[in-house]
C-alpha cells in the first residue's frame, strides 16, 4: 500500500513536486490544499480570511486532517500534498518527504502563481503560516518546525522541480528495496 506523503512551506513546491511524483509512478494524487482552498471558496473567504475563521472553528483542520489520515489508510497508491502530512500520516506513509525553500523564494512564487503584488502576498503568508503554526499546536501539540520526522527534506531553491522529483523517487526507490 504505497504512501508518500509531501509536506512543506506555502510556495515551496510541494504540491508541483508531489503531483509529478504521482504521475510518474501512476498514483492517485490528493491535496489537502485542495480541500481547504475549496472550504474557503464555498464560505466565499479569501485563504487569509478562512484561516482566521480555522482559528476560531478548530473543526475546519480536523476536517482535513482526519479526511488525510482516512485515505491515507484507505487508499493504495497514492501521493498526499499536505501541509501536516508528515504528521497525520507518518505512521501511514511509505516516506515523508519535505520541501522547503526560503521565504523571499516562496513568496515571488506564490505572487507569480496568484498574480498579486509582493506586499500583499508578504502579508498574507506571514498571517496565513503564523496562523497555522498555532493552531497546529494548540490542536496536535505539533511543532511545524520540529522537521526530525522526515525521510527527505529538500531545498526547492537549490533544486528545480524535475531535480526535486528525480530526489523523492530515488529515494523512494531505494527505500522500497529495502
Amino acid at each position: 500500500m504505497p504512501i508518500i506523503a509531501v509536506s512543506g512551506p506555502h510556495g515551496s513546491g510541494k504540491s508541483t513536486a508531489a503531483r509529478n511524483v504521482a504521475e510518474i509512478l501512476g498514483y492517485e494524487y490528493i491535496s489537502a490544499g485542495e480541500l481547504f482552498r475549496d472550504m474557503a471558496e464555498k464560505q466565499d473567504m479569501n485563504l487569509e480570511e478562512f484561516s482566521k475563521q480555522a482559528e476560531l472553528k478548530e473543526e475546519i483542520d480536523r476536517y482535513i486532517d482526519n479526511k488525510t489520515l482516512e485515505l491515507g489508510k484507505t487508499r493504495d497508491n497514492i501521493v498526499i500534498d499536505a501541509q501536516l502530512g508528515g504528521w497525520m500520516l507518518k505512521n501511514v506513509a511509505d516516506m515523508l518527504v519535505y520541501i522547503t525553500a526560503p521565504f523571499d523564494v516562496r513568496v515571488q512564487r506564490i505572487s507569480q502563481r496568484e498574480n498579486k503584488q509582493i506586499e500583499i502576498i508578504i502579508k498574507e503568508t506571514k498571517t496565513r503560516e503564523e496562523s497555522e503554526k498555532g493552531r497546529y499546536q494548540k490542536l496536535y501539540k505539533i511543532d511545524i518546525t520540529d522537521l526530525t520526522i522526515y525521510d527527505l527534506i529538500i531545498n526547492s531553491d537549490r533544486f528545480n522541480v524535475t531535480e526535486c522529483v528525480e530526489i523523492i523517487l530515488t529515494a523512494y526507490n531505494k527505500k522500497n528495496k529495502r
